[in-house]
């Protein structure tokens, strides 16, 4: 449930939004806020959204733990 947290560590524009924790309950949720929080997290994109190289530090940690 590491991504439960993430709206805490990543920045306000980094598109990803904050998930309530009864979200978390059904597996089928907790997939989809997986791969959402994949997407968000994927270096891919953040070079896409312009992401500076703190925030791609960031982001490429948070990825790593997601793997």
């Amino acid at each position: 449930f590491f991504f439960f947290f993430f709206f805490q560590i990543l920045w306000p524009n980094s598109g990803w939004l904050a998930i309530p924790l009864s979200n978390l309950i059904e597996m089928a949720k907790v997939k989809k806020a997986y791969q959402r929080a994949r997407l968000c997290l994927h270096p891919d994109k953040l070079q896409q959204r312009g992401a500076t190289p703190p925030q791609k530090y960031l982001a490429e940690k948070a990825f790593s733990i997601l793997q």
